[in-house]
């Protein structure tokens, strides 16, 4: 099978400490939903509760590994930077 031939939606839900926390991971998350820089897949971000859901969309396995890779990458850099600035 041919890893371009496969079509798929990834839906991800990620519980944090508070809602506070998920919000800010939203914002700052939600800018990129808006940039399309592949035509290969889509990504929308959403509340709830204190989770932060990603759900991704692609036309082929590789955009789909990119799309997941690219967004928890994000969210470790937002989580690292918190934890950051609150240990200061």
């Amino acid at each position: 099978m041919d890893p371009s031939d496969v079509k798929g939606n990834s839906l991800l839900e990620i519980p944090l400490e508070s809602k506070e926390l998920a919000m800010i991971i939203y914002s700052a998350l939600f800018p990129e939903t808006e940039s399309i820089p592949s035509e290969r897949a889509t990504t929308s971000v959403s509340l709830k509760g204190s989770s932060l859901v990603i759900e991704i969309t692609a036309n082929d396995l590789t955009a789909m590994r990119a799309a997941l890779n690219s967004y928890l990458a994000w969210i470790s850099a937002c989580l690292r930077t918190i934890d950051s600035i609150n240990a200061d």
